[in-house]
């Protein structure tokens, strides 16, 4: 179903406006000409071709095939030119979006899990990065990652790398992965440590776990933002908690469709008028638009489309704005 008339003026504005975008994912916006490219300097590539990543798109909402996919995408990077490849990739997406502020998710612990040394990773994406901000295309942040299911450990040794060589341009730390495999308790010393390195907290939960995920989350590691989040809306009262808390999140539809998060936009669309609802707020991403083919524009059209009306669509777009980390090593709490 098209969006009506008053959703239309919206996104009419939208496309041309400058825009926003904190939920994103460095290796998830490698292009797919890109990552043929890549796969194919290899005896036996894993994506031959173009239709070999249009056929690891169709995850059919199994999060377990996603992440053997994104996998697959890290595999193809060897060494820091390839990382600075996919970073050159996001910044023709930002200046073809119009997007002025982004936050990208980096894991350093994914650049050593591959082989790579994480210096000359994090220089070469430097360089790419600056390059953009000279030449007036906007700000780029950067938010450490760290994979769940690899343990706290793996993500004090991010910590380690930011600790002995500080990266100005990193803002925040978050926990992605597999949330189902260990408790956010289980990191609550990482997030100590995070505070007092003054990068800001923030979490994957509610993704592919419900509520009591989020809540979790909220308990022990008192994120300002949660990647994802979606499942909240489950939860009346976890609803009323993070709105007292100020605590964002951070949605991104294409992708909560597409993992198995949730089974439709509409759904995604009917879980988003509900936090909002709650006062809970909401920002929109792609998540990794190279891997789903997504566009900013486009999930806030997906949204219209499945009935979210034009001041929703707005109050989305003003609490990105609202929710940028405007500085480095600006920690707020939740």
């Amino acid at each position: 179903m098209p969006p009506s008339s008053a959703p239309r003026r919206f996104l009419s504005r939208f496309r041309t406006a400058p825009k926003v975008e904190l939920h994103l994912h460095l290796e998830g916006c490698v292009a797919p000409a890109t990552l043929v490219r890549l796969s194919t300097r290899w005896p036996r590539p894993i994506f031959p071709d173009m239709a070999a990543v249009r056929a690891r798109r169709l995850l059919r909402g199994d999060f377990r095939a996603f992440l053997a996919f994104y996998r697959d995408v890290c595999r193809c990077l060897a060494g820091p030119a390839d990382y600075a490849a996919v970073a050159r990739d996001l910044v023709r997406r930002l200046r073809r979006e119009r997007i002025r502020h982004v936050e990208v998710y980096l894991s350093p612990a994914i650049v050593e899990r591959i082989g790579l040394p994480w210096n000359p990773v994090r220089d070469a994406l430097e360089e790419v990065f600056a390059a953009h901000e000279r030449r007036g295309g906007g700000r780029i942040a950067v938010l450490y990652d760290a994979v769940r299911q690899w343990g706290p450990d793996a993500a004090h040794r991010v910590l380690d790398h930011h600790e002995r060589r500080p990266w100005p341009r990193a803002r925040g730390f978050g926990l992605g992965g597999d949330e189902t495999a260990l408790s956010a308790r289980d990191f609550a010393r990482v997030y100590a440590r995070l505070r007092a390195l003054g990068l800001t907290p923030l979490v994957h939960a509610g993704e592919w776990s419900g509520p009591e995920s989020v809540a979790s989350a909220l308990r022990w590691l008192t994120p300002v933002r949660i990647a994802h989040g979606i499942r909240a809306a489950e939860d009346p009262a976890l609803m009323r908690a993070l709105a007292r808390r100020g605590v964002v999140l951070d949605v991104c539809p294409s992708s909560n469709v597409a993992t198995g998060a949730l089974s439709s936009i509409g759904d995604v669309a009917r879980s988003v008028r509900l936090l909002l609802g709650a006062g809970v707020p909401v920002t929109i991403s792609t998540d990794d638009p190279g891997l789903f083919g997504a566009t900013l524009h486009g999930e806030y059209r997906r949204l219209a489309a499945a009935g979210l009306a034009e001041g929703e669509l707005a109050r989305l777009a003003d609490f990105s704005r609202a929710a940028a980390l405007s500085g480095p090593g600006r920690a707020r709490r939740g």
